[in-house]
């Protein structure tokens, strides 16, 4: 079985959410996003949105990560930024267009309750 992790995010923000996740994705920051993917063992960064009555969120698959490790490669990337786009995602993309508080730490670590196979 492949390694993933699922990190679940609010979008504070959706307009400017989709553009930042466009300019990641193949405009501007392409370059720089895969390679803090690179340092941090992403293979394949999966972004989805997903609307709901409690407000937007964003479900992030990394493959190629641990579910164990997400949380403690999300806190590096926040404490310990290694390049403009890092410091970038650290200071204004958590705060800012997830709403979330950077310095709260980690997200919760996302519990496997049952694996159901055919």
């Amino acid at each position: 079985m492949e390694t993933f992790a699922v990190t679940v995010f609010p979008v504070a923000k959706p307009d400017e959410w989709r553009a930042w996740v466009d300019s990641i994705a193949s405009g501007d920051r392409a370059d720089a996003h895969r390679q803090m993917m690179r340092r941090l063992g992403i293979k394949r960064e999966h972004i989805r949105h997903q609307a709901s009555p409690a407000g937007d969120v964003m479900v992030l698959v990394w493959e190629g990560v641990g579910q164990d490790r997400a949380p403690e490669l999300l806190a590096d990337l926040v404490q310990n930024p290694q390049s403009e786009h890092e410091r970038y995602i650290a200071t204004h993309v958590i705060p800012d267009l997830h709403g979330a508080d950077p310095t709260a730490g980690p997200p919760p670590m996302v519990q496997n309750v049952a694996t159901i196979e055919t």
